[in-house]
Protein backbone atom coordinates (compact mmCIF):
# COMPACT_ATOMS: atom_id res chain seq x y z
CA UNK A 1 0.00 0.00 0.00
CA UNK A 2 1.30 3.24 -0.58
CA UNK A 3 0.49 7.00 0.66
CA UNK A 4 -2.54 8.35 -0.48
CA UNK A 5 -2.84 11.64 -2.58
CA UNK A 6 -2.87 13.94 0.64
CA UNK A 7 -0.17 12.12 2.86
CA UNK A 8 2.17 12.33 -0.49
CA UNK A 9 1.80 16.02 0.31
CA UNK A 10 1.84 15.91 4.40
CA UNK A 11 5.11 14.02 4.07
CA UNK A 12 6.85 16.01 1.52
CA UNK A 13 5.99 19.59 4.08
CA UNK A 14 7.47 17.48 6.93
CA UNK A 15 10.27 16.47 4.86
CA UNK A 16 11.17 20.23 3.51
CA UNK A 17 11.05 20.90 7.12
CA UNK A 18 13.26 18.49 8.53
CA UNK A 19 16.33 19.67 5.98
CA UNK A 20 15.22 23.87 7.18
CA UNK A 21 15.78 23.12 10.33
CA UNK A 22 18.78 20.40 9.71
CA UNK A 23 16.80 17.67 11.92
CA UNK A 24 16.83 14.54 11.14
CA UNK A 25 13.66 11.78 12.39
CA UNK A 26 13.25 7.90 12.77
CA UNK A 27 10.82 6.23 10.50
CA UNK A 28 8.64 6.02 13.48
CA UNK A 29 8.50 9.54 14.85
CA UNK A 30 7.79 10.46 10.69
CA UNK A 31 4.63 8.22 11.14
CA UNK A 32 3.68 9.86 14.36
CA UNK A 33 4.37 12.80 12.33
CA UNK A 34 2.24 12.04 9.52
CA UNK A 35 -0.36 10.68 11.90
CA UNK A 36 -0.16 7.43 10.47
CA UNK A 37 -1.67 3.81 11.90
CA UNK A 38 -2.03 0.60 10.96
CA UNK A 39 1.35 -2.21 10.80
CA UNK A 40 2.03 -1.35 6.94
CA UNK A 41 2.70 2.62 8.28
CA UNK A 42 6.56 2.23 7.91
CA UNK A 43 6.58 0.38 4.66
CA UNK A 44 4.52 2.72 3.48
CA UNK A 45 6.80 5.49 4.44
CA UNK A 46 9.62 3.24 3.29
CA UNK A 47 7.83 2.70 -0.39
CA UNK A 48 7.74 6.53 -0.73
CA UNK A 49 11.46 7.04 0.04
CA UNK A 50 12.22 4.88 -2.38
CA UNK A 51 10.10 6.85 -5.03
CA UNK A 52 11.44 9.83 -3.80
CA UNK A 53 15.30 8.78 -4.07
CA UNK A 54 14.46 7.74 -7.24
CA UNK A 55 13.26 11.24 -8.29
CA UNK A 56 16.34 12.83 -6.63
CA UNK A 57 18.92 10.53 -8.22
CA UNK A 58 17.46 11.57 -11.75
CA UNK A 59 17.40 14.72 -11.07
CA UNK A 60 20.74 15.45 -9.57
CA UNK A 61 19.45 16.34 -6.28
CA UNK A 62 20.92 15.11 -2.70
CA UNK A 63 18.99 12.20 -1.56
CA UNK A 64 16.37 13.69 1.07
CA UNK A 65 15.99 9.99 1.86
CA UNK A 66 18.87 10.60 4.00
CA UNK A 67 16.90 13.06 6.66
CA UNK A 68 15.08 9.59 7.75
CA UNK A 69 16.77 7.23 10.03
CA UNK A 70 16.43 4.14 11.55
CA UNK A 71 16.13 3.54 15.76
CA UNK A 72 18.71 0.20 15.41
CA UNK A 73 20.95 2.35 13.58
CA UNK A 74 20.44 6.29 15.03
CA UNK A 75 21.53 8.61 12.73
CA UNK A 76 21.54 6.47 9.37
CA UNK A 77 18.63 5.70 7.54
CA UNK A 78 18.51 1.65 7.50
CA UNK A 79 20.32 -0.82 5.57
CA UNK A 80 17.54 -1.49 3.58
CA UNK A 81 17.90 2.24 2.20
CA UNK A 82 21.38 1.74 1.50
CA UNK A 83 20.88 -1.53 -0.21
CA UNK A 84 17.65 0.31 -2.41
CA UNK A 85 20.97 2.81 -3.40
CA UNK A 86 22.93 -0.17 -4.02
CA UNK A 87 20.85 -1.42 -6.44
CA UNK A 88 19.93 1.91 -8.33
CA UNK A 89 23.44 2.65 -8.70
CA UNK A 90 24.02 5.32 -6.34
CA UNK A 91 25.80 4.32 -3.92
CA UNK A 92 27.57 0.60 -2.99
CA UNK A 93 27.88 0.82 0.82
CA UNK A 94 29.42 -2.72 0.88
CA UNK A 95 27.57 -3.12 4.34
CA UNK A 96 30.55 -1.17 5.81
CA UNK A 97 28.19 1.62 7.99
CA UNK A 98 31.36 3.85 8.23
CA UNK A 99 30.89 4.75 4.60
CA UNK A 100 26.88 4.84 5.10
CA UNK A 101 27.39 7.24 7.60
CA UNK A 102 29.79 9.08 5.07
CA UNK A 103 27.61 9.47 2.97
CA UNK A 104 24.14 10.18 4.44
CA UNK A 105 26.62 13.06 6.14
CA UNK A 106 27.44 14.01 2.86
CA UNK A 107 24.16 13.73 1.35
CA UNK A 108 22.64 16.03 4.48
CA UNK A 109 25.48 18.75 4.11
CA UNK A 110 24.14 19.54 0.01
CA UNK A 111 20.95 19.50 1.24
CA UNK A 112 21.42 22.02 4.01
CA UNK A 113 23.40 23.80 1.46
CA UNK A 114 20.27 24.09 -0.97
CA UNK A 115 17.66 25.18 1.60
Amino acid sequence: MQLTSDEHLTAEIILQSLIQTRTAMSYSDFAVCMKLTGPQKINRIVTWLEKITLEDMRAGRPLRACMIFSKQTPGLPSSGFFSFCAEIGVFDWQNDLAKARIFTQSQQEMLFSTH
